[in-house]
């Protein structure tokens, strides 16, 4: 199956892919963003609209950004592993609305990828994953489990095509955690997401299909709401003992 998320081959001076991902020191700051380095427009066939400045890394980091006027929204950077600012992201918060609601943008303000979870009153919790065009990439999927965490990275078709693995909410809510993303048979190592001094960081090879890419910054945005809802619930239970 990792046949189906390979896509678009690596510069030579990339890392290699499967089985020799390792983390990278996180920027110690947030420079301004910088150009995306050049794509050759045959690479760029088939990628969606927005997605193109995915197509060369192999690592992004997810910082939040506090402001004074942000109430109940948050604000994140998305950033390469040369500390580059890749997109802005704003999780909206509305009266009645969406329960996960997250806007990307590219450096120059047009939107690149929308997060959504619309109910999560069902056993089913999933946010769907949309491009630039609105058209739908796929899915990360929770799976309940009191042992671990596992979410599904599916297809437009809802087919699994990669699995993200790690230790259980109840166990790893506050301190640094890292997640095994793993091919759909669990043969692989595809990738790693870690949450590290309060900062989502995800590796995968450079080659791997650019939509592959965005689910998994999907899943780094789903999983960084899932444990911030986990820590104001356990704050809130401790506060009424």
């Amino acid at each position: 199956m990792e046949s189906a998320v390979i896509g678009h081959k690596a510069a030579p001076d990339e890392p290699p892919g499967y089985n020799t991902i390792a983390p990278y020191a996180p920027p110690d700051a947030y420079p301004p963003a910088a150009p995306i380095r050049s794509v050759d427009s045959t690479v760029l066939k088939g990628v969606p609209p927005g997605l193109e400045y995915l197509i060369p890394v192999n690592q992004l980091s997810v910082r939040e950004r506090f402001t004074v006027s942000q109430g109940w929204s948050r604000s994140f950077d998305v950033l390469d592993a040369a500390g580059q600012r890749m997109f802005q992201a704003t999780q909206r918060v509305q009266c009645c609305g969406p329960v996960y609601d997250v806007m990307l943008t590219e450096p120059g303000g047009r939107d690149a990828l929308h997060l959504l979870e619309n109910c999560g009153c069902t056993c089913t919790r999933r946010i769907q994953v949309y491009d630039q065009a609105g058209g739908l990439l796929g899915y990360v999927q929770l799976h309940w489990s009191s042992m671990i965490t596992h979410l599904s990275v599916m297809n437009q078709s809802s087919e699994v095509i990669l699995l993200i693995l790690g230790p259980s909410f109840s166990t790893n809510i506050f301190g640094n955690v890292s997640f095994e993303v793993k091919s759909r048979d669990e043969q692989h190592v595809v990738g790693v997401i870690r949450n590290e001094n309060e900062q989502f960081m995800v590796t995968f090879p450079a080659d791997l299909d650019v939509t592959a890419k965005a689910l998994l910054l999907g899943g780094c945005f789903y999983l960084d709401s899932l444990i911030y809802s986990k820590r104001k619930e356990l704050l809130n239970r401790r506060s009424n003992d």
